[in-house]
């Protein structure tokens, strides 16, 4: 007679052991302010650009998801509030059957039965700061010659980067500041 196996128990969530992964804690605080802007699937927001792709999220944003009211007869679904960008509204009024398609395939069940446009800048997007600029030569020299005793070449590359980093700021710190309300500079009368 083989022996028989055990069960084994499903973890719960207290017994699991481990980080829990970032998105998930940030969707469970999210969804409550989310619910209140009118936006119950919040991945709609969190996941645009991987539902409607690149082109069509440069140029959009969600804004709201209104549920509509579970009617006899009524079609299934609930108003996306879309803002776009200005020129491309009417563009936008043409690709709505796909872009309904796409969202309602992406959740899996029909989500929205409807796009509401409103034609409005978008959220400004963050862009990358600025490279700095090069250092003069004399201070990369000197910085070279520094770190040239520093036999492990990742850490050479690092302290080499703070040292660059350390002359930016001295460098920004000992330029004085013009007063831009005082004008030119006026000789004693």
């Amino acid at each position: 007679m083989p022996p028989t196996a055990t069960p084994k128990r499903a973890k719960t969530e207290v017994q699991r052991r481990g980080l829990a992964p970032a998105a998930a804690a940030a969707a469970r605080v999210a969804a409550p302010i989310l619910k209140k802007r009118g936006l119950a699937e919040a991945r709609i927001v969190t996941e645009w650009r991987a539902i409607v792709g690149d082109t069509v999220a440069e140029r959009s944003a969600p804004e709201r998801l209104l549920r509509g009211r579970a009617a006899p007869g009524a079609v299934p679904g609930g108003t996306l509030r879309l803002r776009v960008a200005g020129v491309w509204a009417l563009e936008f009024q043409h690709m709505a059957p796909g872009l309904i398609e796409r969202i309602n395939g992406f959740f899996g069940y029909p989500a929205v039965a409807r796009i509401q446009f409103v034609q409005a800048p978008l959220p400004a997007a963050k862009r990358a700061p600025a490279p700095p600029a090069p250092l003069p030569p004399a201070a990369e020299a000197r910085l070279a010659a520094m770190t040239a005793k520093i036999d492990d070449p990742e850490l050479r590359a690092r302290v080499l980067a703070l040292g660059r980093a350390l002359e930016r700021r001295a460098a920004r710190v000992s330029k004085p500041v013009a007063n831009k309300l005082s004008g030119p500079a006026r000789k004693p009368v």
